[in-house]
Protein backbone atom coordinates (compact mmCIF):
# COMPACT_ATOMS: atom_id res chain seq x y z
CA UNK A 1 0.00 0.00 0.00
CA UNK A 2 1.35 3.36 -1.03
CA UNK A 3 2.08 5.34 2.34
CA UNK A 4 0.56 8.60 1.21
CA UNK A 5 -2.58 6.82 0.79
CA UNK A 6 -2.75 5.28 4.54
CA UNK A 7 -5.08 7.18 7.10
CA UNK A 8 -1.82 8.26 8.79
CA UNK A 9 -0.70 10.20 6.00
CA UNK A 10 -3.93 11.30 5.36
CA UNK A 11 -5.11 12.75 8.77
CA UNK A 12 -1.45 14.04 9.39
CA UNK A 13 -2.46 16.54 6.02
CA UNK A 14 -5.72 17.49 7.96
CA UNK A 15 -3.91 18.01 11.07
CA UNK A 16 -0.91 20.01 9.32
CA UNK A 17 -3.12 21.86 7.32
CA UNK A 18 -5.82 22.34 10.11
CA UNK A 19 -2.46 23.75 12.38
CA UNK A 20 -1.32 25.76 9.93
CA UNK A 21 -4.74 27.54 9.25
CA UNK A 22 -4.55 28.31 13.27
CA UNK A 23 -0.98 29.72 13.60
CA UNK A 24 -1.65 31.62 9.61
CA UNK A 25 -4.46 33.20 11.50
CA UNK A 26 -2.87 33.95 15.04
CA UNK A 27 0.18 35.29 13.22
CA UNK A 28 -2.09 37.42 11.29
CA UNK A 29 -3.98 38.60 14.76
CA UNK A 30 -0.48 39.18 16.24
CA UNK A 31 1.56 40.91 13.38
CA UNK A 32 -1.40 42.87 13.57
CA UNK A 33 -1.19 43.48 17.15
CA UNK A 34 2.25 44.32 16.97
CA UNK A 35 1.78 46.95 13.73
CA UNK A 36 -1.39 48.50 16.07
CA UNK A 37 1.47 48.47 19.18
CA UNK A 38 4.38 49.90 17.09
CA UNK A 39 1.91 52.76 16.18
CA UNK A 40 0.65 53.54 19.13
CA UNK A 41 4.64 53.29 20.23
CA UNK A 42 5.95 55.54 17.44
CA UNK A 43 2.95 58.08 19.09
CA UNK A 44 4.47 57.75 22.46
CA UNK A 45 7.99 58.56 20.68
CA UNK A 46 6.66 62.31 18.93
CA UNK A 47 5.81 62.91 22.82
CA UNK A 48 8.91 61.88 24.27
CA UNK A 49 10.48 63.74 21.19
CA UNK A 50 8.70 66.84 21.74
CA UNK A 51 9.15 67.17 25.23
CA UNK A 52 12.91 66.12 24.81
CA UNK A 53 13.53 68.93 21.75
CA UNK A 54 11.40 71.13 24.47
CA UNK A 55 14.82 72.73 26.36
CA UNK A 56 16.86 72.69 23.06
CA UNK A 57 14.31 76.01 21.66
CA UNK A 58 12.92 77.44 24.82
CA UNK A 59 13.46 79.45 26.69
CA UNK A 60 17.01 80.02 23.95
CA UNK A 61 17.25 77.91 20.76
CA UNK A 62 19.93 75.77 21.19
CA UNK A 63 20.72 74.56 17.44
CA UNK A 64 23.17 71.71 18.21
CA UNK A 65 20.93 70.53 20.92
CA UNK A 66 17.79 70.24 18.82
CA UNK A 67 19.93 68.90 16.01
CA UNK A 68 21.15 66.24 18.02
CA UNK A 69 17.92 64.94 19.22
CA UNK A 70 16.46 65.26 15.67
CA UNK A 71 19.42 62.72 14.54
CA UNK A 72 18.84 60.59 17.68
CA UNK A 73 15.17 59.98 16.80
CA UNK A 74 16.05 59.37 12.99
CA UNK A 75 18.02 56.25 14.33
CA UNK A 76 14.56 54.65 15.84
CA UNK A 77 12.98 51.91 14.24
CA UNK A 78 10.90 52.25 11.66
CA UNK A 79 11.77 56.02 11.71
CA UNK A 80 11.76 57.76 8.57
CA UNK A 81 11.97 61.26 9.16
CA UNK A 82 12.08 63.70 12.27
CA UNK A 83 11.72 67.20 12.13
CA UNK A 84 10.95 70.40 14.62
CA UNK A 85 9.19 73.76 13.44
CA UNK A 86 8.26 76.78 15.67
CA UNK A 87 4.91 77.65 16.35
CA UNK A 88 4.35 79.26 12.93
CA UNK A 89 5.43 76.42 11.02
CA UNK A 90 9.20 77.11 10.24
CA UNK A 91 11.25 74.41 10.01
CA UNK A 92 13.81 74.89 12.85
CA UNK A 93 15.71 71.33 13.00
CA UNK A 94 15.01 68.33 10.18
CA UNK A 95 16.78 64.64 9.11
CA UNK A 96 16.28 66.65 5.76
CA UNK A 97 18.71 69.78 6.06
CA UNK A 98 17.73 71.17 3.11
CA UNK A 99 14.24 71.91 4.77
CA UNK A 100 15.55 73.96 7.69
CA UNK A 101 14.80 77.53 6.82
CA UNK A 102 11.47 76.56 5.49
CA UNK A 103 7.93 77.65 5.89
CA UNK A 104 5.82 74.87 5.55
CA UNK A 105 2.15 74.99 4.94
CA UNK A 106 0.69 71.95 3.77
CA UNK A 107 -2.89 70.88 5.43
CA UNK A 108 -1.58 68.08 7.94
CA UNK A 109 1.31 70.49 9.05
CA UNK A 110 -1.85 73.69 9.97
CA UNK A 111 -3.93 71.19 11.45
CA UNK A 112 -1.29 69.85 13.78
CA UNK A 113 -0.42 73.63 14.47
CA UNK A 114 -4.15 74.14 15.81
CA UNK A 115 -4.29 71.05 17.55
CA UNK A 116 -3.16 70.40 21.06
CA UNK A 117 -2.23 66.69 20.69
CA UNK A 118 -0.87 63.86 18.76
CA UNK A 119 -2.35 64.03 15.54
CA UNK A 120 -1.63 60.78 12.92
CA UNK A 121 -2.29 61.17 9.15
CA UNK A 122 -1.69 57.74 6.66
CA UNK A 123 -1.99 58.69 2.90
CA UNK A 124 -0.94 56.84 0.16
CA UNK A 125 2.49 57.55 -1.97
CA UNK A 126 3.20 57.78 -5.28
CA UNK A 127 4.19 54.13 -5.34
CA UNK A 128 1.21 53.13 -3.89
CA UNK A 129 2.90 52.40 -0.10
CA UNK A 130 1.37 53.78 2.92
CA UNK A 131 3.20 57.12 4.84
CA UNK A 132 2.38 57.24 8.68
CA UNK A 133 2.96 61.60 9.80
CA UNK A 134 3.29 62.39 12.90
CA UNK A 135 3.03 65.45 15.23
CA UNK A 136 3.24 66.54 18.69
CA UNK A 137 2.90 69.42 20.50
CA UNK A 138 5.68 71.21 21.70
CA UNK A 139 4.40 73.47 24.86
CA UNK A 140 5.64 75.23 27.92
CA UNK A 141 3.16 75.29 30.17
CA UNK A 142 -0.44 76.59 28.43
CA UNK A 143 2.11 78.10 25.68
CA UNK A 144 2.64 76.35 22.85
CA UNK A 145 6.50 76.80 21.34
CA UNK A 146 6.71 74.63 18.54
CA UNK A 147 5.39 70.96 16.86
CA UNK A 148 7.64 67.90 16.97
CA UNK A 149 7.50 65.91 13.39
CA UNK A 150 7.53 62.38 13.10
CA UNK A 151 7.30 59.93 10.33
CA UNK A 152 7.33 56.41 8.89
CA UNK A 153 5.89 53.95 5.91
CA UNK A 154 4.75 50.88 4.91
CA UNK A 155 8.42 49.26 4.14
CA UNK A 156 9.65 50.36 7.66
CA UNK A 157 7.15 49.29 9.77
CA UNK A 158 7.67 45.59 7.74
CA UNK A 159 11.82 46.40 8.25
CA UNK A 160 10.72 46.56 12.56
CA UNK A 161 8.55 43.80 12.14
CA UNK A 162 10.63 41.57 10.20
CA UNK A 163 12.14 40.10 13.60
CA UNK A 164 8.47 38.92 15.09
CA UNK A 165 7.52 37.71 11.90
CA UNK A 166 10.63 35.33 11.97
CA UNK A 167 10.46 34.02 15.27
CA UNK A 168 6.35 33.33 14.09
CA UNK A 169 7.51 31.61 11.15
CA UNK A 170 9.91 29.48 13.49
CA UNK A 171 7.35 29.10 16.37
CA UNK A 172 4.88 27.89 13.43
CA UNK A 173 7.08 25.48 11.62
CA UNK A 174 7.75 23.53 14.91
CA UNK A 175 4.07 23.18 16.15
CA UNK A 176 3.51 22.25 12.46
CA UNK A 177 6.35 19.55 12.73
CA UNK A 178 5.00 18.30 16.07
CA UNK A 179 1.66 18.27 15.61
CA UNK A 180 2.05 16.21 11.98
CA UNK A 181 5.21 14.05 14.33
CA UNK A 182 2.66 13.34 17.42
CA UNK A 183 -0.40 13.16 14.63
CA UNK A 184 1.74 9.87 12.79
CA UNK A 185 2.77 8.62 15.94
CA UNK A 186 -0.79 8.79 17.17
CA UNK A 187 -2.57 7.66 14.70
CA UNK A 188 -0.33 4.79 13.96
CA UNK A 189 -0.95 3.56 17.79
CA UNK A 190 -4.89 3.81 17.02
CA UNK A 191 -4.36 2.00 13.62
CA UNK A 192 -2.10 -0.73 14.27
CA UNK A 193 -4.70 -3.18 14.02
CA UNK A 194 -6.15 -2.38 11.18
CA UNK A 195 -3.53 -3.74 8.76
CA UNK A 196 -3.95 -7.05 10.63
CA UNK A 197 -8.21 -6.96 9.95
CA UNK A 198 -7.06 -6.07 6.29
CA UNK A 199 -4.98 -8.68 6.08
CA UNK A 200 -7.75 -11.43 8.11
CA UNK A 201 -10.15 -10.21 5.53
CA UNK A 202 -8.37 -10.77 2.39
CA UNK A 203 -8.05 -14.44 4.20
CA UNK A 204 -11.50 -14.82 5.05
CA UNK A 205 -12.45 -13.73 1.71
CA UNK A 206 -10.88 -16.64 0.23
CA UNK A 207 -12.48 -18.98 2.07
CA UNK A 208 -10.65 -19.07 5.58
CA UNK A 209 -12.76 -18.63 8.23
CA UNK A 210 -10.36 -19.52 10.97
CA UNK A 211 -8.16 -17.20 10.32
CA UNK A 212 -8.83 -14.39 13.46
CA UNK A 213 -7.28 -11.29 14.73
CA UNK A 214 -5.22 -10.44 17.95
CA UNK A 215 -6.07 -7.05 19.09
CA UNK A 216 -5.72 -6.78 23.02
CA UNK A 217 -7.05 -3.13 23.02
CA UNK A 218 -10.14 -2.30 24.26
CA UNK A 219 -11.22 0.90 22.30
CA UNK A 220 -13.40 1.13 19.05
CA UNK A 221 -10.85 -0.92 16.62
CA UNK A 222 -10.18 -3.76 19.69
CA UNK A 223 -14.02 -4.05 19.30
CA UNK A 224 -14.30 -3.52 15.63
CA UNK A 225 -11.17 -6.69 15.67
CA UNK A 226 -13.80 -9.02 18.22
CA UNK A 227 -16.88 -8.47 16.16
CA UNK A 228 -14.79 -9.66 13.25
CA UNK A 229 -13.14 -12.64 15.03
CA UNK A 230 -16.97 -13.51 15.74
CA UNK A 231 -18.01 -12.89 12.12
CA UNK A 232 -15.57 -15.14 11.11
CA UNK A 233 -16.61 -18.23 13.61
CA UNK A 234 -20.05 -17.65 12.25
CA UNK A 235 -19.62 -17.37 8.57
CA UNK A 236 -17.21 -20.46 9.68
CA UNK A 237 -20.21 -22.37 10.73
CA UNK A 238 -22.61 -20.92 8.38
CA UNK A 239 -20.46 -21.63 5.46
CA UNK A 240 -19.98 -25.53 6.25
CA UNK A 241 -23.19 -25.69 6.59
CA UNK A 242 -23.77 -24.35 2.92
CA UNK A 243 -21.63 -26.48 2.28
CA UNK A 244 -23.30 -29.61 3.54
CA UNK A 245 -26.76 -28.39 1.99
CA UNK A 246 -24.87 -28.01 -1.36
CA UNK A 247 -23.50 -31.66 -1.09
CA UNK A 248 -26.90 -32.80 -0.47
CA UNK A 249 -28.40 -30.55 -3.63
CA UNK A 250 -25.83 -31.90 -5.35
CA UNK A 251 -26.02 -35.62 -4.51
CA UNK A 252 -29.90 -35.69 -4.94
CA UNK A 253 -29.21 -33.57 -8.08
CA UNK A 254 -26.83 -35.88 -9.52
CA UNK A 255 -28.33 -39.11 -8.55
CA UNK A 256 -32.13 -39.09 -9.14
CA UNK A 257 -33.69 -40.63 -11.85
CA UNK A 258 -35.87 -38.32 -12.68
CA UNK A 259 -33.94 -36.27 -15.83
CA UNK A 260 -33.72 -32.83 -14.12
CA UNK A 261 -32.51 -29.35 -16.64
CA UNK A 262 -32.15 -26.00 -15.07
CA UNK A 263 -32.47 -23.17 -17.47
CA UNK A 264 -32.43 -19.27 -17.54
CA UNK A 265 -35.45 -17.52 -18.30
CA UNK A 266 -34.07 -17.62 -22.27
CA UNK A 267 -34.04 -21.54 -22.19
CA UNK A 268 -30.33 -21.64 -21.65
CA UNK A 269 -28.87 -24.51 -19.85
CA UNK A 270 -27.59 -23.89 -16.48
CA UNK A 271 -27.41 -27.36 -15.18
CA UNK A 272 -28.28 -30.84 -16.22
CA UNK A 273 -28.04 -34.06 -14.12
CA UNK A 274 -27.10 -37.11 -15.45
CA UNK A 275 -30.30 -38.69 -15.77
CA UNK A 276 -31.54 -35.84 -18.15
CA UNK A 277 -27.94 -36.53 -20.10
CA UNK A 278 -28.97 -39.94 -20.13
CA UNK A 279 -32.90 -39.35 -21.32
CA UNK A 280 -32.11 -36.97 -24.05
CA UNK A 281 -28.74 -38.45 -25.03
CA UNK A 282 -26.87 -35.49 -24.55
CA UNK A 283 -23.82 -37.75 -22.58
CA UNK A 284 -21.51 -37.07 -24.90
CA UNK A 285 -22.76 -33.84 -26.72
CA UNK A 286 -23.41 -31.01 -24.80
CA UNK A 287 -26.10 -28.60 -25.49
CA UNK A 288 -26.55 -24.28 -24.73
CA UNK A 289 -29.97 -24.37 -25.07
CA UNK A 290 -33.40 -26.73 -24.26
CA UNK A 291 -33.77 -26.24 -27.99
CA UNK A 292 -30.75 -27.71 -28.99
CA UNK A 293 -31.06 -30.73 -26.67
CA UNK A 294 -33.86 -31.43 -28.12
CA UNK A 295 -33.81 -31.29 -31.82
CA UNK A 296 -34.19 -32.62 -34.22
CA UNK A 297 -35.46 -35.84 -32.65
CA UNK A 298 -38.11 -35.00 -30.12
CA UNK A 299 -41.06 -33.24 -30.85
CA UNK A 300 -42.34 -31.17 -27.62
CA UNK A 301 -45.75 -31.01 -26.85
CA UNK A 302 -46.42 -27.96 -25.90
CA UNK A 303 -43.73 -26.25 -27.99
CA UNK A 304 -40.81 -25.22 -26.20
CA UNK A 305 -41.79 -21.63 -27.09
CA UNK A 306 -44.90 -21.63 -25.14
CA UNK A 307 -42.94 -23.34 -22.26
CA UNK A 308 -40.76 -20.66 -22.14
CA UNK A 309 -43.29 -17.88 -22.27
CA UNK A 310 -43.61 -18.98 -19.05
CA UNK A 311 -47.47 -18.40 -18.79
CA UNK A 312 -48.67 -20.68 -15.83
CA UNK A 313 -46.08 -21.80 -13.33
CA UNK A 314 -46.07 -25.32 -13.77
CA UNK A 315 -46.49 -26.31 -17.10
CA UNK A 316 -47.13 -29.98 -18.71
CA UNK A 317 -45.38 -30.79 -21.14
CA UNK A 318 -44.29 -34.36 -23.71
CA UNK A 319 -40.77 -35.12 -25.41
CA UNK A 320 -42.01 -37.76 -28.36
CA UNK A 321 -38.92 -39.44 -30.27
CA UNK A 322 -39.99 -42.13 -33.02
CA UNK A 323 -36.70 -43.19 -33.89
CA UNK A 324 -34.59 -45.58 -33.28
CA UNK A 325 -37.61 -46.36 -31.01
CA UNK A 326 -40.31 -44.47 -29.58
CA UNK A 327 -39.24 -42.91 -26.08
CA UNK A 328 -41.90 -40.69 -24.46
CA UNK A 329 -40.86 -38.61 -21.95
CA UNK A 330 -43.10 -36.27 -19.62
CA UNK A 331 -42.49 -33.87 -17.00
CA UNK A 332 -43.36 -30.28 -15.85
CA UNK A 333 -41.45 -27.07 -16.56
CA UNK A 334 -41.42 -25.17 -12.89
CA UNK A 335 -41.47 -20.96 -13.44
CA UNK A 336 -38.51 -19.93 -10.37
CA UNK A 337 -38.69 -16.97 -9.13
CA UNK A 338 -42.32 -14.33 -8.47
CA UNK A 339 -44.16 -12.29 -10.32
CA UNK A 340 -41.60 -9.65 -10.32
CA UNK A 341 -38.82 -12.16 -10.66
CA UNK A 342 -38.41 -14.66 -13.44
CA UNK A 343 -35.46 -16.62 -12.43
CA UNK A 344 -35.51 -19.18 -15.05
CA UNK A 345 -37.30 -22.80 -15.46
CA UNK A 346 -36.87 -26.06 -13.39
CA UNK A 347 -37.49 -29.30 -15.61
CA UNK A 348 -38.39 -32.61 -14.55
CA UNK A 349 -38.93 -35.45 -16.61
CA UNK A 350 -39.27 -39.03 -16.77
CA UNK A 351 -39.46 -42.20 -19.39
CA UNK A 352 -43.21 -42.39 -19.86
CA UNK A 353 -42.63 -44.95 -22.52
CA UNK A 354 -44.32 -48.10 -20.76
CA UNK A 355 -47.01 -45.33 -18.61
CA UNK A 356 -48.37 -43.94 -21.97
CA UNK A 357 -48.30 -47.89 -23.68
CA UNK A 358 -50.23 -48.57 -20.60
CA UNK A 359 -52.82 -45.77 -20.93
CA UNK A 360 -53.41 -46.24 -24.59
CA UNK A 361 -54.22 -50.32 -24.02
CA UNK A 362 -56.56 -49.34 -20.33
CA UNK A 363 -58.50 -47.32 -23.02
CA UNK A 364 -58.80 -49.55 -25.39
CA UNK A 365 -59.86 -51.92 -22.87
CA UNK A 366 -61.50 -49.82 -21.63
CA UNK A 367 -63.76 -49.36 -24.54
CA UNK A 368 -63.63 -52.77 -25.72
CA UNK A 369 -64.99 -53.91 -22.48
CA UNK A 370 -67.59 -51.29 -22.12
CA UNK A 371 -68.84 -52.19 -25.69
CA UNK A 372 -69.02 -55.86 -25.30
CA UNK A 373 -71.13 -55.04 -22.09
CA UNK A 374 -73.50 -52.83 -23.61
CA UNK A 375 -75.04 -55.62 -25.80
CA UNK A 376 -76.05 -57.98 -23.42
CA UNK A 377 -77.42 -55.81 -21.06
CA UNK A 378 -79.46 -54.26 -24.04
CA UNK A 379 -80.68 -57.53 -24.48
CA UNK A 380 -81.18 -58.49 -20.89
CA UNK A 381 -83.31 -55.24 -20.15
CA UNK A 382 -85.22 -55.92 -22.97
CA UNK A 383 -85.97 -59.61 -22.08
CA UNK A 384 -87.10 -58.29 -18.28
CA UNK A 385 -89.18 -55.88 -20.30
CA UNK A 386 -91.14 -58.67 -22.01
CA UNK A 387 -91.18 -60.83 -18.74
CA UNK A 388 -92.47 -58.03 -16.81
CA UNK A 389 -95.30 -57.15 -19.59
CA UNK A 390 -96.60 -60.84 -19.02
CA UNK A 391 -96.25 -60.64 -14.96
CA UNK A 392 -99.52 -62.10 -14.21
CA UNK A 393 -98.23 -65.37 -14.68
CA UNK A 394 -95.37 -64.57 -11.91
CA UNK A 395 -95.75 -65.01 -7.75
CA UNK A 396 -95.50 -61.52 -5.90
CA UNK A 397 -91.95 -62.64 -5.01
CA UNK A 398 -90.93 -63.22 -8.88
CA UNK A 399 -92.12 -60.15 -9.76
CA UNK A 400 -90.13 -58.53 -7.07
CA UNK A 401 -86.86 -59.96 -8.49
CA UNK A 402 -87.58 -59.44 -11.99
CA UNK A 403 -87.83 -55.36 -10.84
CA UNK A 404 -84.59 -55.66 -8.65
CA UNK A 405 -83.20 -57.46 -11.43
CA UNK A 406 -84.01 -54.34 -13.79
CA UNK A 407 -83.26 -51.65 -11.71
CA UNK A 408 -79.87 -53.26 -10.87
CA UNK A 409 -79.31 -53.72 -14.77
CA UNK A 410 -80.65 -50.34 -15.81
CA UNK A 411 -78.24 -49.29 -13.03
CA UNK A 412 -75.75 -51.01 -14.48
CA UNK A 413 -76.07 -49.59 -18.34
CA UNK A 414 -75.68 -45.99 -16.92
CA UNK A 415 -72.14 -46.75 -15.89
CA UNK A 416 -71.55 -48.52 -18.98
CA UNK A 417 -72.71 -45.39 -20.52
CA UNK A 418 -70.54 -43.54 -18.60
CA UNK A 419 -67.52 -45.54 -19.38
CA UNK A 420 -68.46 -45.36 -22.75
CA UNK A 421 -68.44 -41.57 -22.74
CA UNK A 422 -65.34 -41.66 -21.06
CA UNK A 423 -63.03 -43.29 -22.77
CA UNK A 424 -63.68 -40.89 -25.79
CA UNK A 425 -62.42 -37.82 -23.59
CA UNK A 426 -59.43 -39.28 -21.73
CA UNK A 427 -56.77 -37.11 -22.92
CA UNK A 428 -58.48 -33.47 -23.96
CA UNK A 429 -56.00 -33.16 -27.03
CA UNK A 430 -57.54 -36.10 -28.85
CA UNK A 431 -61.40 -34.81 -27.95
CA UNK A 432 -63.59 -34.42 -31.07
CA UNK A 433 -65.84 -31.49 -29.79
CA UNK A 434 -68.89 -30.83 -31.65
CA UNK A 435 -68.84 -27.15 -30.95
CA UNK A 436 -71.92 -24.97 -31.60
CA UNK A 437 -73.27 -21.28 -30.15
CA UNK A 438 -74.66 -22.24 -26.53
CA UNK A 439 -75.75 -20.68 -23.34
CA UNK A 440 -74.69 -22.70 -20.16
CA UNK A 441 -77.93 -21.94 -19.09
CA UNK A 442 -79.56 -24.32 -20.97
CA UNK A 443 -76.47 -27.14 -20.84
CA UNK A 444 -77.27 -26.76 -16.79
CA UNK A 445 -80.98 -26.97 -17.07
CA UNK A 446 -80.59 -29.72 -19.89
CA UNK A 447 -78.22 -31.74 -17.28
CA UNK A 448 -80.49 -31.12 -13.98
CA UNK A 449 -83.32 -32.59 -15.66
CA UNK A 450 -81.72 -35.56 -16.42
CA UNK A 451 -80.70 -36.41 -13.00
CA UNK A 452 -83.66 -38.54 -10.59
CA UNK A 453 -82.50 -36.47 -7.28
CA UNK A 454 -85.31 -37.26 -5.12
CA UNK A 455 -87.15 -35.40 -2.89
CA UNK A 456 -84.40 -35.19 -0.11
CA UNK A 457 -82.15 -33.32 -2.12
CA UNK A 458 -82.83 -28.87 -2.69
CA UNK A 459 -80.89 -27.75 -5.80
CA UNK A 460 -80.56 -23.44 -5.77
CA UNK A 461 -80.44 -22.30 -9.28
CA UNK A 462 -80.45 -18.88 -10.70
CA UNK A 463 -81.28 -19.48 -14.44
CA UNK A 464 -82.25 -16.31 -15.36
CA UNK A 465 -78.34 -14.55 -14.57
CA UNK A 466 -77.07 -17.66 -16.15
CA UNK A 467 -78.86 -16.93 -19.31
CA UNK A 468 -78.07 -13.20 -19.30
CA UNK A 469 -74.16 -14.20 -19.77
CA UNK A 470 -72.74 -14.52 -23.41
CA UNK A 471 -72.94 -17.50 -25.32
CA UNK A 472 -69.75 -20.22 -25.81
CA UNK A 473 -68.73 -22.31 -28.74
CA UNK A 474 -69.30 -25.25 -26.63
CA UNK A 475 -70.09 -29.19 -26.86
CA UNK A 476 -73.25 -29.29 -24.87
CA UNK A 477 -73.47 -32.60 -24.73
CA UNK A 478 -70.33 -32.96 -22.95
CA UNK A 479 -70.44 -29.48 -20.91
CA UNK A 480 -74.35 -31.49 -19.81
CA UNK A 481 -72.61 -34.17 -18.75
CA UNK A 482 -69.67 -32.72 -16.93
CA UNK A 483 -72.05 -30.61 -14.84
CA UNK A 484 -74.82 -33.65 -14.17
CA UNK A 485 -71.34 -35.49 -12.85
CA UNK A 486 -70.51 -33.04 -10.37
CA UNK A 487 -74.19 -32.62 -9.35
CA UNK A 488 -74.46 -36.58 -9.19
CA UNK A 489 -71.01 -36.10 -6.62
CA UNK A 490 -72.41 -33.35 -4.66
CA UNK A 491 -75.72 -35.82 -3.91
CA UNK A 492 -73.63 -39.17 -4.36
CA UNK A 493 -71.37 -38.27 -1.67
CA UNK A 494 -73.28 -36.22 1.14
CA UNK A 495 -74.50 -38.81 3.79
CA UNK A 496 -76.99 -36.02 5.18
CA UNK A 497 -80.62 -36.56 5.41
CA UNK A 498 -81.25 -33.55 3.88
CA UNK A 499 -79.42 -32.29 1.33
CA UNK A 500 -78.49 -29.02 -0.32
CA UNK A 501 -76.64 -28.73 -4.18
CA UNK A 502 -76.03 -24.67 -5.41
CA UNK A 503 -75.50 -24.39 -8.89
CA UNK A 504 -74.15 -21.37 -10.82
CA UNK A 505 -72.56 -20.08 -13.59
CA UNK A 506 -70.49 -16.79 -13.78
CA UNK A 507 -68.14 -14.78 -15.98
CA UNK A 508 -64.23 -14.36 -15.26
CA UNK A 509 -61.12 -13.39 -16.96
CA UNK A 510 -62.54 -14.51 -20.25
CA UNK A 511 -64.30 -17.32 -19.23
CA UNK A 512 -67.35 -19.06 -18.05
CA UNK A 513 -66.77 -20.50 -14.73
CA UNK A 514 -69.81 -23.20 -13.56
CA UNK A 515 -69.56 -23.91 -10.05
CA UNK A 516 -71.80 -27.07 -7.74
CA UNK A 517 -71.68 -25.98 -3.96
CA UNK A 518 -72.89 -28.49 -1.33
CA UNK A 519 -73.35 -29.26 2.57
CA UNK A 520 -71.56 -32.27 2.65
CA UNK A 521 -68.80 -33.58 4.96
CA UNK A 522 -66.44 -31.73 2.81
CA UNK A 523 -63.05 -33.15 1.97
CA UNK A 524 -59.78 -33.61 3.92
CA UNK A 525 -56.93 -31.40 2.16
CA UNK A 526 -54.66 -34.67 1.40
CA UNK A 527 -57.01 -36.22 -0.56
CA UNK A 528 -57.83 -32.81 -2.58
CA UNK A 529 -54.77 -32.98 -4.82
CA UNK A 530 -56.02 -36.85 -6.04
CA UNK A 531 -59.66 -36.66 -6.96
CA UNK A 532 -59.05 -35.46 -10.47
CA UNK A 533 -57.11 -38.75 -11.39
CA UNK A 534 -58.84 -41.74 -12.72
CA UNK A 535 -60.59 -44.10 -10.64
CA UNK A 536 -59.78 -42.74 -7.43
CA UNK A 537 -62.34 -42.61 -4.44
CA UNK A 538 -62.49 -41.84 -0.97
CA UNK A 539 -62.65 -44.43 1.40
CA UNK A 540 -66.51 -45.25 1.77
CA UNK A 541 -66.23 -44.97 5.60
CA UNK A 542 -65.56 -40.90 5.20
CA UNK A 543 -68.08 -40.33 2.37
CA UNK A 544 -70.73 -42.77 2.55
CA UNK A 545 -70.72 -43.36 -1.24
CA UNK A 546 -72.25 -45.46 -3.18
CA UNK A 547 -70.47 -47.99 -5.83
CA UNK A 548 -68.91 -46.34 -9.20
CA UNK A 549 -65.46 -46.09 -11.14
CA UNK A 550 -64.10 -43.19 -10.01
CA UNK A 551 -63.87 -41.51 -13.59
CA UNK A 552 -66.42 -38.80 -13.24
CA UNK A 553 -63.96 -35.66 -11.68
CA UNK A 554 -61.31 -37.23 -14.56
CA UNK A 555 -64.10 -36.79 -17.09
CA UNK A 556 -64.70 -33.10 -16.04
CA UNK A 557 -60.88 -32.12 -15.50
CA UNK A 558 -60.57 -33.95 -19.41
CA UNK A 559 -63.94 -32.11 -20.73
CA UNK A 560 -63.01 -28.31 -19.06
CA UNK A 561 -59.24 -28.80 -20.42
CA UNK A 562 -60.57 -29.79 -23.84
CA UNK A 563 -62.53 -26.34 -23.79
CA UNK A 564 -59.24 -24.15 -23.07
CA UNK A 565 -60.33 -24.16 -18.91
CA UNK A 566 -59.67 -26.38 -16.37
CA UNK A 567 -61.24 -27.81 -12.91
CA UNK A 568 -60.81 -27.51 -9.68
CA UNK A 569 -62.63 -27.44 -6.10
CA UNK A 570 -62.17 -25.36 -2.32
CA UNK A 571 -63.31 -27.58 1.01
CA UNK A 572 -63.25 -28.15 4.20
CA UNK A 573 -63.51 -30.73 6.06
CA UNK A 574 -66.91 -29.94 7.87
CA UNK A 575 -68.01 -26.98 5.56
CA UNK A 576 -69.21 -28.78 2.19
CA UNK A 577 -67.29 -28.94 -0.94
CA UNK A 578 -67.31 -26.52 -3.89
CA UNK A 579 -66.38 -27.95 -7.67
CA UNK A 580 -66.05 -25.83 -10.82
CA UNK A 581 -64.63 -25.66 -14.16
CA UNK A 582 -64.07 -23.25 -16.47
CA UNK A 583 -65.05 -22.72 -20.44
CA UNK A 584 -63.02 -20.32 -22.89
CA UNK A 585 -65.09 -17.58 -24.10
Amino acid sequence: MNPLRSLAAKLSLLTCLFVLGVIALMARQIVGGIEVGLIGEMKVRAEFFARSSREAIFPKLDPFSLHFHVEEMIKEKAVTYAGVVDKDGTVLSHSDPTLIGDRLSDPFLLRALASDRVELQRFRDKSGGLVYDLSAPIQVGPRRVGTALLGFNERSLEEALRAPKRRITLIAAVATFFSVLGTVLIVGWITRALPKLAAAAREAGRGNFSVQVEVKSRDEIGTLARAFNEMTVANSLLFRGLQEEKEKLANIFNDTREGLVLTDPQGRILLMNPSARALLGRQGKPAGTLAEATSPDYKAKPALEAILAGGARITPFELQRSEPKLLILSGVADRLGDENIHAGFLLIFHDATLEKRGESLSRNFLSIVSHKLRTPLAIALGNLEILRGDDKNFTADQRKMLSKIQGEDEKLARLVEKLITFTAVQSPENIVLDRAETSLADVVDAALRGLELGPSVTVSWDAKAAAALPKASVDAFLLKEAVANLVENAVKFNPAAKKLVEVSVTRTDGFLKVEVKDDGPGIPGEEQPKLFRKFYQIDADFTGQIPGFGLGLAFVKSVAEAHGGAAGLRSEPGKGSEFHFTVAL
